[in-house]
């Protein structure tokens, strides 16, 4: 079900258009609909990048906090001064770094094999974290497109990035980057298949690939209450799967500035370095969509009628949108909090760790499912 707030606008537009230019009325039926499509797409992004702004910032804010440290503070409007302080928090220091990286130059190296080095990271490492938006539910139903693979397309596109992590750092000519490079290929994937595997477990109890239904299936379990309660370790493992699969601390392996500088990113500059490191946060944003409508019951709450919130799409919405950044927030948390690992040891995480649990947690959720498929939403 497409956000359907568009509607009355694009007609009244139609509307006013035919009432200068008469006689295109065969075309206003294909018009309109890529009108709606075209204005719910733009929505989504500018959702999904306003929120990566915040983001970046919240994150340097409270991890500054967290080790006790103010954080972004002057380049902000001044909010007052009252309570003994002048009030300032930083909110323009991502629109001022933004500029400063647009600004600099765009340095390819000399020696660097300049196709790979474009194509590998415009086309496998920005483009598909941009193309997910028309999968993600903003709501309960609010979804521009919701296919039957659902977010199996999503995993698909997401696999596009260590290729072109890999492309980009093989063809930078730089040892550090080879090095980042395939750091990252090993890394992400030893943790797809744990990952997908945690997943697998709810799409056994659900047998779909929806985002939207399986938020939906949640509403039926006990007084409501969201999978992650019913399959504990599968949540861990998609958890701990999607801190390396975004490489946050402490996976962040691939960019170990202590060793290789700055990893894959060492010989990307200016605007380049910038999409870079938005597109990891663009990433985790998505991540977290993907996480909650699996595990936090999306949209939905426990004790309150799915109808109730269905019939109010501001409220599914707000709700999604704080679910998400309280799941963001256990990720700011592990980062400020723990070191970063040895390659050899987030490799053994991966396969000997995570995917026997993963395995494990599908057990499980079988054994409950067959002895109460009621726990799990399923209405006989």
């Amino acid at each position: 079900m497409a956000f359907g707030i568009y509607d009355g606008f694009v007609d009244w537009l139609l509307g006013f258009v035919s009432d200068i230019l008469p006689g295109q009325v065969e075309f206003q039926d294909s018009l309109r609909l890529t009108l709606i499509d075209s204005l719910e797409m733009t929505s989504i992004l500018v959702f999904l990048i306003v929120n990566t702004i915040l983001l970046i910032w919240f994150e340097r804010k409270l991890v500054g906090r967290m080790m006790n440290r103010r954080g972004p503070v002057f380049i902000d409007f001044n909010y007052g001064h009252f309570f003994g302080r002048t009030w300032k928090f930083g909110l323009l220091q991502n629109i001022a770094e933004f500029l400063k990286f647009f600004s600099k130059e765009d340095i390819v190296p000399e020696k660097a094999d300049k196709f790979p080095f474009n194509i590998g990271f415009f086309a496998f490492v920005v483009a598909p974290p941009f193309m997910l938006g028309a999968l993600l539910p903003l709501g309960a139903t609010e979804v521009i497109a919701d296919p039957a693979v659902g977010f199996l397309l999503i995993f698909a596109l997401f696999s596009l990035y260590p290729v072109g992590v890999l492309i980009t750092g093989w063809s930078s000519n730089n040892k550090y980057s080879v090095l980042g490079g395939f750091r990252s290929a090993a890394q992400m994937i030893s943790y797809e298949i744990p990952l997908i595997l945690s997943v697998g477990a709810v799409v056994i109890v659900t047998n779909s690939f929806s985002l939207v239904q399986i938020a939906s299936q949640q509403t039926n379990t006990p007084a409501g209450l969201p999978f992650m309660i019913f399959m504990p370790i599968g949540f861990i493992v998609f958890m701990v799967s999607l801190a390396a699969e975004t490489e946050r601390v402490p996976f962040d392996i691939p960019e170990a500035e202590a060793e290789l500088v700055m990893g894959w990113r060492t010989e990307l500059t200016g605007f380049r370095y910038m999409m870079s490191m938005a597109t990891e946060y663009f990433i985790l944003l998505i991540g977290a969509f993907i996480g909650v409508s699996l595990f936090w019951g999306g949209a939905y709450l426990p004790f309150i009628p799915a109808s109730t919130i269905e019939s109010i799409p501001l409220l599914s919405t707000a709700i999604l949108v704080v679910k998400i950044w309280v799941f963001i927030f256990l990720f700011i948390w592990v980062r400020a909090a723990l070191p970063r690992i040895r390659i050899d040891q987030l490799l053994d995480i991966g396969w000997k760790r995570l995917i026997p649990l993963a395995f494990v947690n599908i057990v499980l959720v079988i054994i409950l499912f067959l002895m109460n498929p009621g726990l799990f939403g399923v209405v006989s």
